[in-house]
């Protein structure tokens, strides 16, 4: 029997990409466009397992295709550091011609004969990230490409790496280099940054926020992945699978990964195949998901969330505000923090609802 198809771990790329394919080809289009084409410049935002980070594999891929030279840029503190001092001398080093002049520097006679050699390197870390990238952007061109720099975890950059990056860009982009840049990072954090001076290059890309998939997009990639290796997922347990995995990216993968393996060496995987994923599903979303989404969230707005979780379904925002004992107006406070966290959402008036799946069960074990 094939191995497990399915892909369950967080910016793996899955076999079967679904329902990105409208983003992917504008990106191509953007790259053949030439300087000036908006989606050169993407900033892709999204919750925990909605696929940011694939996308930006495969929007890496798509460059490569092309030609282009990729720059993945390293995440958190120390990102211009990093580039300027090891990333970028690192690829010059390889690529550029002039990167290293050799010259002879004394020989020798013997039966075989032998020459000395040192070695100039072209590119010294003293150089600067603009004069690097120019560099890089000046050798593609010559070749008909470009070069694409990439950022995951956007949110988590310094305010001041940000603005030299944006100041290196803006740069090479007055000077009609064949340049792009794609980052990705989660919605709060992304608001938070773009509110800090600096950052005025990410304030004017194309902002594309990943919703979850339709139920056919996910229906359609699990009955390809099954299929791809050798086996059959039935109409029931299709059916199941994307009511468990709610549109999520992630749990596509995590609910198939198990589906296959509870179906052991059977051909067919059945919908009580599928039915056994929920408990590992709720446990992986509330390690993996919830308990990072939480983190930094304040003790007022917990307490929200807590007397959410006491309903089945959606919450009348009047009565959590008794649950908490707070007025309406504090309360209503409240409720807009959280859906600016996009935890919870308006599904109706004077009702909420959990934005996240499986958080009112995480919710609901962690206040136990």
């Amino acid at each position: 029997m094939p191995g497990n198809p399915f892909r369950p771990s967080f910016g793996t790329s899955p076999r079967v990409l679904a329902g990105r394919a409208g983003l992917l080809d504008e990106f191509d289009v953007a790259l053949d466009e030439g300087p000036g084409s908006p989606m050169r410049s993407i900033l892709i935002s999204g919750p925990r397992g909605m696929g940011k980070t694939v996308v930006l594999n495969e929007l890496e891929d798509r460059a490569r295709t092309r030609g282009w030279h990729v720059v993945r840029l390293p995440e958190g503190p120390g990102m211009v550091e990093e580039t300027e001092q090891s990333l970028l001398p690192g690829l010059l080093a390889r690529v550029d011609p002039a990167a290293e002049q050799r010259r002879v520097t004394g020989g020798g006679i013997h039966a075989v004969g032998s020459i000395s050699t040192e070695i100039d390197h072209a590119y010294p870390h003293t150089q600067s990230l603009t004069a690097m990238l120019a560099r890089l952007a000046t050798l593609a061109a010559e070749r008909g490409t470009g070069v694409l720099l990439t950022l995951d975890e956007v949110q988590s950059v310094e305010v001041a790496e940000v603005s030299r990056l944006a100041s290196a860009y803006q740069h090479l982009l007055r000077d009609d280099h064949e340049i792009a840049f794609v980052g990705a990072g989660l919605p709060v954090g992304i608001a938070t940054l773009l509110k800090q001076r600096g950052t005025t290059f990410l304030r004017r890309a194309e902002r594309l926020q990943l919703g979850p998939l339709d139920e056919a997009e996910v229906a359609d990639a699990a009955v390809r992945t099954v299929r791809a290796a050798g086996r059959v997922i039935s109409p029931e347990a299709v059916r199941l699978l994307v009511r468990i995995a709610h549109g999520y990216p992630y749990l596509l993968q995590l609910v198939g990964y198990h589906a296959w393996r509870a179906a052991g060496t059977d051909e067919v995987i059945t919908e009580r195949d599928v039915e056994r994923t929920r408990e590992v599903v709720v446990d992986r979303m509330s390690r993996l998901v919830h308990t990072p989404a939480l983190l930094d969230v304040p003790p007022g707005q917990l307490d929200y969330l807590h007397a959410m979780a006491q309903d089945d379904g959606p919450s009348a925002t009047g009565l959590v505000a008794e649950r908490l004992g707070v007025s309406r107006q504090h309360a209503n406070v409240v409720r807009t923090r959280l859906i600016a966290r996009e935890l919870i959402a308006p599904v109706g008036h004077g009702l909420v609802d959990v934005a996240l799946p499986y958080l009112r069960e995480h919710l609901r074990r962690v206040g136990e």
